[in-house]
């Protein structure tokens, strides 16, 4: 039973996968390895085939090749398909892999797909301070109702917090009410993975028109029952907003990677707020 419910999640996800792989081929094929390379450390690295963890990379500056690339109009619409684009061409190694070793574009890109979404900031993090500098210009709005003005913050990279990888590949969580199925049975614990850069490209065109959709489609593609109950969005969706409020909350606290928030001051009216970055912002 256990199997065939694996095998029913793996299909939907190899079907949606498809779905936008068409429009994000071969995005590594025209990348060439060219300018400074540096090493760097990952946070939870990649886990191969083979079992080996894999927990530095080496990165190579931008070019104006590559910002023409993710500029392409079925690229620069989602962030995280930028993202992986971006990476595909300038990340030139993970521990001993490299594009031509793991088979070609195709292999190198899906590896940069399945990277956690703490390490892929890492490594934009880290090309954006190679390539361009470690300054971002980030524009604000204050939350004042009363002022509302545009606020032009300028935000060093060593300002932003590295939270480490605490070594938990799955979550487990117990949701404090969970849901019925159809025989009776009440389902309450299992595990989350954590998010990787293909979930924020298949989620980004769904967020964009329903947030609470793109929620209920995240935590079906993350969650996985102890008792190997078939889940989809209709459960996710019909669930209390108790245990989608735990279940974010068990991502959150179980979060790694770079912290997105950043503290801003209004220089009209003097507000102090929390300003939020995206990885675009790095790039």
């Amino acid at each position: 039973m256990k199997a065939r419910i694996d095998n029913d999640r793996e299909s939907r996800d190899i079907e949606i996968e498809k779905e936008y792989s068409e429009s994000l081929s071969n995005i590594a094929e025209t990348a060439t390895d060219v300018g400074e390379e540096k090493v760097y450390s990952l946070l939870a690295g990649y886990t191969d085939k083979d079992g080996i963890t894999h927990n530095t990379f080496t990165l190579r500056e931008m070019t104006g090749a590559d910002e023409e690339y993710v500029n392409r109009s079925d690229i620069k619409s989602n962030g995280a398909k930028v993202s992986t684009a971006l990476l595909a061409r300038c990340v030139t190694s993970i521990g001993t892999l490299t594009r031509k070793s793991v088979g070609g574009p195709k292999e190198w890109e899906d590896i940069i797909k399945h990277l956690y979404v703490g390490d892929r900031d890492v490594m934009l993090l880290e090309l954006r301070r190679l390539s361009i500098g470690e300054e971002i210009e980030v524009t604000h709005t204050c939350p004042n109702p009363d002022c509302k003005a545009k606020l032009n913050t300028v935000i060093n990279v060593d300002e932003l917090e590295i939270t480490e990888f605490n070594g938990i590949n799955e979550i487990p969580f117990e949701l404090p009410k969970g849901f019925v199925d159809k025989k009776g049975n009440l389902h309450k614990t299992g595990v989350m993975r954590r998010p990787n850069g293909l979930d924020g490209e298949l989620l980004t065109p769904i967020a964009k028109n329903n947030m609470a959709k793109a929620e209920t489609a995240l935590l079906t593609r993350l969650c996985k029952f102890d008792d190997g109950v078939h889940i989809d969005d209709s459960v996710m969706a019909n669930l209390s907003v108790k245990d989608r409020n735990y279940l974010q909350k068990q991502l959150n606290d179980n979060f790694f990677g770079v912290n997105m928030s950043v503290d801003v001051m209004c220089d009209r009216c003097g507000e102090s707020f929390k300003g939020n970055l995206n990885q675009t912002n790095f790039i």
